[in-house]
């Protein structure tokens, strides 16, 4: 043990780490001791000091749950990455240490827990759940939140998760362990609470422990409802609904206060359960749903005050109401006049109407604003959720729910003059009722056929469009309108709207009004036409007027405060969004684009002081990526400009290690190669990065790994002969090795090492080819998974047809034509070769859902089948192969026709067209947050390696014949060995 790895000195360190000219040197002394035997335990016991001041001891903490995070276990999960004797002891002593903390500890320490229980549990922690209830106390309710708090952050995972038998066993072991010890807290409590309900100190204590416990209630029953909670149901359902309505003056908010109470967050952790019983046991939940939905009605009323510390409470109960709208037995509650008239006026109403909260945001906090209020957001608010409890009434009268609609909108409109609130409220009444279904990604599909869109925009929102007298939300209202009726206005008056939203990019001042017009622009621009093939509704023809204008503005607007703040230059992710929609739209019809490079290169230079906007981010590298595409395609020669443009820049960004930006720049880094003329040999500038893209610094944050290796790969294939020649081939090998031995990143090795094998001279890799070999079969025999052999065998015969591919690579010649596998993989063992062959190659390839990936392997192993090594060394595996290819081709036949077979599994739903991007709205990918994970831009990913890029994926009929031709070069005789149902097969294929 190091003699800094002690008690004694940790807290020293830490304390330093609380001194801002220090931290970063106690940040690499911290990380330079962190996996020495003791480090982690010891860390552990000083977070439970209490001789330390609790700055140094939060510290601690902090840096123990992110060591967790970090260090725990391997990405694969296979090993741990703290010495074993630390894993054991902290897993033994944890829980205890977290009870006795204060809450700021106990906070960190539990999502530790959590972490380590994601790892571990329950295979490697299997007594994690007696240990958890056998801290449970009758009388210690401090000690039991501290345990409940633990136990619901385990638990709550499942609730995303999809139904699996492992899934289904881990939650029955929880089961038995946890659930009569739940039901008797749960007893305890609510006895405990009638006897205090005069100490509001006993009272708060206690509704901690309640609401942990409801939401572990919905932690149980997340998936499927146990046995044990059907047969208690009316025990459990009464203390529910007793909490449901529970009044006590000592745990009312206050009025000036903005925390929500925990009787509040109480009541809301109740209505989410009663939604998930309404929607998904409302079978066995039925006898009680009455009672609730009264309780349920009646705090909606008592809480329709406009606080927005109520907002939650509020939205849950709008939509269990709407679950509820959905049954068939309670339907008639929402349909007759009388109810709905009361449902418009005392629920809907009061949560659709704008708040002076909102009007403060609008102003104050803008892109909160617009983030909230996007249709189609994630967010949860009472305007959304007052809409899909208005449209779901919708579905069950539309008539009555129009005409009864529209009464109020005219009431609103005509009083609009006196208050420009009445008309926003009557334009999102209006759009709430003209809109049937959900308002999408994109757009509103269907329409109320009881009401004219085009027709109330002519009417009522089109002046405020480009009024500059009206009130800044009517103006985002009459945005917005075209952004969500985009789908029912014609093309030319898409068009006809393009310059009234350009003119609100100028608008500097309000910064909703011209972000909403930025996504309008954007989304209107990612239109697709349904009818045809879903192509794009613009085109570079379209929008060429308006190309210059809309950039201009837009990088104004994104660089308005200049250098000042690079978190406030990179919060509107909006405004880059759009940007990257022009430029995939405008393609190559416009020759602005070093100006645009360099702009997008300065955003990257000051963002990248403080990456803090992980969308804003992608969407620069997306548009960066586009301009590099289209220009290469409009000039091949604009390449050599565009290098000497961004490859400094780049280089900048890995030399300050921005690790926010790093697996970005391989991506372009590699695509700008990849573009580059052979004729002008390897850049110096990539020649240079050789040495460190082998460095393992660069490889241990799993989110360079794809593009470190596409990158790796385009300077193998601009210059093979290079690896050779600079000794750079064994540590080459070596990334390649460390690849394939893990089960997170085997894909990569597959993709590096097909590249080494097509592009290195095959006399340089003679002495390494056998090892390779063994560690590849090492692979497949210790620890493989179906992603692993399934990539083995295409990458097998990948190479077995490599002499076919449109690219001439320097080894196709000694790969093809199937001898290289053979003594590739007998290599490592003679003989080898027909144990891969008929325990993974064959039954591989009637099990490919990828189409690309059935067809080289299937014809991979007909090309084999005509080899006369493959004949002669193996002759007993000739008919096998030929009864398996009669089989697969029958699967082609079966696609040719329409129709769905068994043995094609699904491959059909994996081909997809579409514009040569790929989809024209995978350029839509989320991207929440920085971290580890590899963010791909869509607009230059590269393409699968296809050595048979002349057959189409698709083109069932050369597949087939392709096959069929090398079946007929196997003799007369071997063939008559078939069994009766392959001939016959064979025989109707035209054989």
């Amino acid at each position: 043990m190091s003699c800094q790895n002690s008690i004694e000195t940790i807290p020293k360190i830490l304390e330093q780490s609380l001194i801002p000219q220090y931290a970063k040197e106690a940040e690499r002394s911290l990380r330079s001791i962190e996996t020495e035997p003791g480090f982690s335990i010891n860390l552990l016991h000083v977070i439970a000091s209490t001789n330390l001041a609790m700055p140094v001891r939060l510290a601690g903490a902090l840096y123990f749950k992110n060591l967790v995070k970090r260090k725990w276990i391997t990405q694969d999960g296979s090993n741990y990455l703290l010495p074993l004797e630390d894993v054991i002891q902290i897993k033994n002593e944890i829980i205890d240490v977290m009870i006795k903390f204060p809450m700021q500890l106990q906070i960190q320490i539990g999502e530790a827990i959590t972490l380590i229980a994601e790892c571990d549990f329950p295979h490697n922690w299997p007594n994690l759940i007696d240990i958890l209830v056998g801290k449970l106390s009758p009388t210690d309710w401090i000690s039991n939140k501290a345990i409940l708090l633990v136990s619901h952050s385990i638990f709550k995972k499942w609730r995303p998760l999809f139904r699996s038998d492992e899934l289904f066993l881990e939650i029955k072991l929880v089961l038995d362990k946890f659930v009569e010890p739940f039901l008797q807290l749960l007893t305890e409590l609510d006895g405990l609470i009638d006897k205090s309900k005069d100490s509001e100190a006993e009272l708060v204590i206690y509704f901690d422990n309640l609401l942990l416990l409801m939401q572990i209630y919905y932690d149980f029953n997340c998936q499927d409802i146990p046995e044990f909670f059907e047969d208690h149901m009316n025990e459990l359902m009464a203390i529910v609904h007793k909490f449901l309505v529970y009044d006590n003056p000592l745990l009312l908010d206050k009025d000036e206060d903005d925390e929500v109470s925990v009787l509040i967050k109480v009541k809301t952790s109740i209505i989410e359960l009663l939604s998930l019983y309404v929607t998904r046991y409302a079978d066995v939940f039925e006898p009680l749903i009455q009672t609730f939905i009264t309780s349920v009605w009646d705090l909606i009323n008592n809480f329709a005050t406009r606080q927005s510390k109520f907002d939650l409470l509020v939205v849950k109960a709008l939509q269990f109401l709407t679950s509820v709208a959905k049954i068939t037995a309670y339907q008639s509650l929402f349909q007759s006049e009388r109810s709905v008239n009361e449902i418009i006026e005392k629920i809907i109403l009061p949560n659709i109407m704008l708040r002076e909260k909102d009007e403060e945001m609008f102003e104050d906090e803008p892109i909160l604003y617009v983030r909230s209020d996007v249709e189609g957001s994630d967010f949860d608010s009472r305007r959304k959720s007052a809409t899909d409890f208005l449209r779901e009434m919708k579905e069950l009268n539309s008539e009555l729910l129009t005409s009864t609609v529209m009464k109020y909108v005219t009431q609103f409109l005509s009083h609009s003059n006196n208050d420009w609130k009445n008309k926003d409220t009557a334009i999102y009444l209006f759009s709430s009722l003209a809109t049937k279904g959900n308002v999408t990604n994109i757009g509103v599909t269907a329409t109320n056929v009881l009401v004219d869109v085009v027709k109330f925009f002519s009417d009522n929102v089109a002046h405020d469009l480009e009024s500059p007298e009206v009130h800044p939300i009517l103006q985002v209202d009459a945005i917005k309108y075209i952004y969500i009726f985009r789908n029912q206005l014609t093309k030319e008056q898409l068009i006809a709207t393009m310059p009234r939203l350009i003119n609100h990019l100028n608008d500097k001042a309000n910064v909703v009004v011209y972000t909403y017009a930025a996504i309008t622009i954007e989304k209107l621009l990612s239109m697709t036409n349904f009818s045809q093939d879903h192509q794009p509704v613009f085109n570079k023809m379209d929008i060429e007027p308006f190309v210059m204008s809309l950039l201009t503005n837009l990088f104004n607007l994104i660089l308005i405060n200049g250098d000042a703040s690079p978190e406030k230059l990179a919060e509107n992710e909006f405004l880059v969004k759009c940007i990257m929609r022009i430029l995939n739209t405008c393609e190559d019809s416009f020759s602005e684009r070093v100006v645009i490079i360099d702009q997008l290169l300065r955003i990257l230079k000051i963002t990248a002081k403080n990456p803090s906007n992980p969308k804003f981010s992608h969407y620069v590298f997306e548009s960066l990526g586009l301009l590099i595409k289209f220009g290469v395609q409009q000039n091949p020669a604009n390449i050599n400009e565009y290098m000497e443009h961004i490859v400094p820049g780049l280089l900048n960004i890995l030399g300050e290690d921005v690790q926010e930006f790093v697996p970005y720049t391989f991506q372009i880094l590699a695509f700008l190669l990849e573009n580059y003329p052979k004729a002008g040999g390897l850049p110096e500038t990539y020649k240079s990065l050789i040495q460190p893209l082998m460095s393992p610094s660069i490889w241990q944050f799993k989110g360079n790994i794809p593009g470190v290796t596409r990158l790796l790969i385009s300077i193998l294939d601009h210059d093979p002969t290079y690896f050779v020649k600079s000794d750079h081939l064994v540590p080459l090998l070596g990334v390649f090795q460390n690849l394939i031995a893990s089960k997170t990143n085997d894909l990569h090795g597959f993709d590096l090492i097909q590249s080494i094998l097509l592009t290195v001279p095959i006399q340089s890799l003679q002495p390494y080819l056998s090892n390779v070999a063994r560690l590849m079969m090492s692979r497949l025999q210790k620890s493989r998974t179906d992603k692993f052999v399934k990539r083995i065998v295409v990458f097998l015969n990948a190479l077995t047809c490599a002499n076919s591919s449109k690219h001439k690579f320097t080894n196709s010649d000694a790969l093809s034509g199937g001898d290289f596998i053979i003594q590739f993989i007998d290599s490592v063992q003679a003989g080898l070769f027909g144990q891969i062959w008929t325990s993974f190659i064959l039954p591989t390839s009637s099990v490919l859902a990828n189409l690309q990936d059935k067809k080289i392997v299937n014809i991979g192993i007909s090309v084999v089948l005509t080899n006369s090594n493959f004949v002669s060394t193996y002759p007993d595996l000739v008919v096998p192969t030929v009864e398996k290819l009669a089989s697969n081709l029958e699967t082609y036949e079966g696609i040719s026709k329409g129709n769905s077979t068994t043995a094609f599994n699904g491959a059909a739903s994996s081909f997809v067209t579409g514009p040569a991007l790929g989809g024209i709205n995978e350029l839509d990918a989320d991207f929440t947050s920085f971290g580890s994970n590899f963010s791909k831009i869509v607009c230059i990913a590269n393409t699968p390696f296809d050595p048979l890029s002349e057959i189409r994926n698709n083109d069932f009929a050369s597949i087939k014949s392709t096959i069929l031709a090398n079946i007929k070069k196997v003799e007369v005789s071997i063939l008559q060995q078939l069994n009766g149902e392959a001939q016959k097969k064979l025989t109707q294929l035209g054989l």
